[in-house]
């Protein structure tokens, strides 16, 4: 049975996020991370979607993502990127499988109270996994 299209709306803010297949991570170095950055911003600016915000995980990410005035341009964009990455992943450390535990999690912010919210809680991943103290020290995070 095929899935549903996700609607999206115009010019709105989605928390955005996915993590490895079964907890696993779905970073294992720091080339890793390097790579999905890379890509994440280049594919974001082909589709036209604002990054806000990110925080790279060792098994999960989180970002805080900006349609354009084409809102589906953001399925497209996560389906290419994420498609990449866990090539990249399967191709570099010789694995085959998912990379990703099914399809990418997007969730619409509809206040400026939310969005706040969501800012706050990414920039807290960090801290709360015991890496670093204050998250302005973390080098994977933009908020």
């Amino acid at each position: 049975m095929a899935r549903k299209k996700r609607k999206f709306i115009a010019n709105s803010y989605y928390n955005v996020y996915n993590r490895g297949n079964n907890k696993n991570n779905i970073f294992f170095d720091v080339k890793d991370k390097q790579y999905f950055l890379r890509y994440f911003y280049q594919y974001a600016k082909r589709y036209k979607i604002k990054i806000e915000s990110h925080c790279l995980m060792r098994n999960h990410f989180h970002s805080i993502l900006k349609t354009g005035d084409r809102p589906y341009d953001l399925a497209r964009f996560l389906h290419a990127f994420m498609t990449k990455y866990a090539i990249y992943v399967n191709k570099k450390h010789n694995r085959v499988g998912h990379v990703f535990q099914g399809r990418y999690n997007a969730k619409l912010i509809q206040t400026e109270k939310d969005l706040e919210r969501v800012k706050k809680y990414i920039k807290e991943n960090p801290i709360k996994e015991g890496w670093v103290e204050d998250s302005d020290d973390y080098r994977w995070m933009r908020v």
